[in-house]
């Protein structure tokens, strides 16, 4: 099984606005329980206003290799999956990590009925070189609104010891009759007062 997923995402403050596209996971199943991933990355535009100017950054964002392994099928309602994942420094100067880091991660989603489900991750990312450590937290309910319509909301959280990140979000979902489905998000981050917008499409092959 062969999935590509993408998407655009616009995100703006008083002093900054960012574009990215891309956004392209490539995951191949090599068994029902096992997949290979490659994060392709982003294309991104960084406007930043400054004292006397403002000044323009474009390239390419790092990409990266990872597996996800399923412990539990949806059998119980419950799918738990093993996430592992490497950041591999290829992106631009602007954009790029400098350093290979390393991240692993828990997913579950629960379906509390045909119409309601539940998902969590659970991550945490290694600090490397000049790079701090953090978790990273999600929890987001979705639901049914019809056939091929779903919705969905949700809270994610960084935590980098001292300093923390929070975003608030939802969407909506669309399944076409080609088997991709498209979806449209809007969501706000509380620390550094960001608002952002973006749209994606995945399809299964």
């Amino acid at each position: 099984m062969l999935g590509l997923e993408g998407g655009i995402q616009f995100s703006n403050t008083d002093f900054n606005q960012q574009f990215d596209i891309g956004q392209l996971l490539l995951r191949y199943g090599l068994t029902e329980q096992f997949e290979v991933r490659a994060l392709l990355g982003s294309y991104t535009s960084f406007d930043q206003e400054l004292l006397g100017g403002s000044r323009t950054v474009t390239g390419f964002q790092d990409m990266g290799i990872g597996a996800k392994y399923k412990l539990l099928s949806n059998e119980s309602k419950i799918d738990l999956s093993a996430l592992a994942e490497i950041s591999l420094p290829v992106g631009s100067d602007e954009f790029t990590s400098n350093e290979v880091v390393p991240s692993i991660g828990l997913l579950a989603d629960y379906a509390f009925h045909e119409t309601l489900s539940f998902s969590s991750n659970l991550g945490y990312t290694l600090g490397v070189g000049d790079l701090e450590d953090h978790w990273l937290f999600t929890v987001t309910p979705g639901f049914t609104i019809s056939d091929n319509v779903g919705g969905y909301f949700g809270y994610a959280g960084r935590y980098y010891g001292n300093f923390e990140q929070h975003w608030i979000e939802g969407g909506i979902t669309f399944g076409l009759n080609s088997g991709v489905q498209l979806d449209a998000n809007i969501g706000y981050d509380t620390e550094n007062e960001i608002t952002f917008i973006g749209a994606g499409f995945a399809k299964g092959f």
